[in-house]
């Protein structure tokens, strides 16, 4: 085995360019706003990608703070140290994050806590690192049909009989029950759960295809179990379902999340 092999970064630079400005950014800010973090907090930014949520959050802990970023794939933390050295990034699992306990006076997780292998783990986990006296800020997309960019890739590759479910997975802990129950089951005690909509904005239909079918994490996996041949249908069946979103060349489509305010 080759060592020292440069980190593919094509998909983390994807999502950064499409992803980001398009589905991401709205959030990001959002959940900051709602995260109120303050000027000398220390702030984790769990699941980061490319960075967008600890960027964020840096403006406001301000020199006496601290942001680290933590995501186990090594191509958005090599895309996420470019974007912010001053960060401290790490590429590690969210289930065993190497900090020490009761850490950070606030963990942010953006569209993240879906993806986890053990959602109850992974809390439990955000918990641990915690202050007593700190917070977790999380969002997670409402169920597929209120998130109409995701649905067209969904529908599109399933017309085609192809396995959609890595491109459900994003909005696959979609019940405000589940989510309060799950939290709770984690250990947390004062727990809050809110559901926002948005508009998402792309540059055109375009942007999106190439965001999601090469630069989201999930999305680009089902993408790629399309046949040769099914490509061009595939993209013409996600334009026309879109087309209704289409403002003067922009995409814009609702969506819909669900935000996790929770305390230990």
């Amino acid at each position: 085995m080759m060592l020292n092999q440069p980190i593919d970064t094509t998909a983390a630079e994807a999502y950064e360019q499409h992803m980001v400005p398009g589905m991401f950014q709205y959030w990001a800010e959002l959940l900051v706003r709602i995260a109120a973090p303050q000027p000398g907090e220390r702030v984790l930014d769990v699941a980061c990608g490319t960075g967008i949520g600890a960027r964020l959050a840096a403006h406001h802990v301000g020199p006496g703070g601290k942001v680290a970023g933590l995501d186990v794939d090594a191509g958005v933390v090599a895309v996420a140290r470019k974007l912010a050295e001053p960060i401290e990034w790490h590429c590690a699992n969210a289930l065993e994050m190497p900090f020490e306990a009761a850490t950070f006076d606030l963990c942010l997780c953006l569209q993240g806590l879906q993806f986890l292998p053990d959602r109850v783990a992974g809390l439990s986990e955000l918990r641990r690192v915690l202050k007593p006296s700190g917070r977790l800020v999380a969002s997670l997309w409402a169920a597929v049909v209120y998130n109409k960019g995701h649905e067209a890739v969904v529908r599109a590759l399933e017309s085609q009989g192809v396995d959609a479910s890595p491109a459900k997975r994003a909005c696959s802990f979609a019940s405000p029950e589940e989510i309060r129950e799950t939290a709770s089951r984690a250990g947390f005690t004062h727990i809050e759960v809110r559901t926002e909509d948005g508009v998402s904005r792309f540059a055109s239909v375009q942007s999106f295809i190439d965001g999601m079918t090469i630069g989201s994490p999930s999305t680009r996996h089902a993408v790629a179990r399309l046949p040769e041949s099914g490509r061009a249908t595939f993209v013409k069946d996600v334009t026309a379902m879109l087309e209704p979103y289409v403002r003067e060349g922009q995409l814009q489509y609702p969506m819909r999340t669900h935000i996790l305010i929770a305390r230990p």
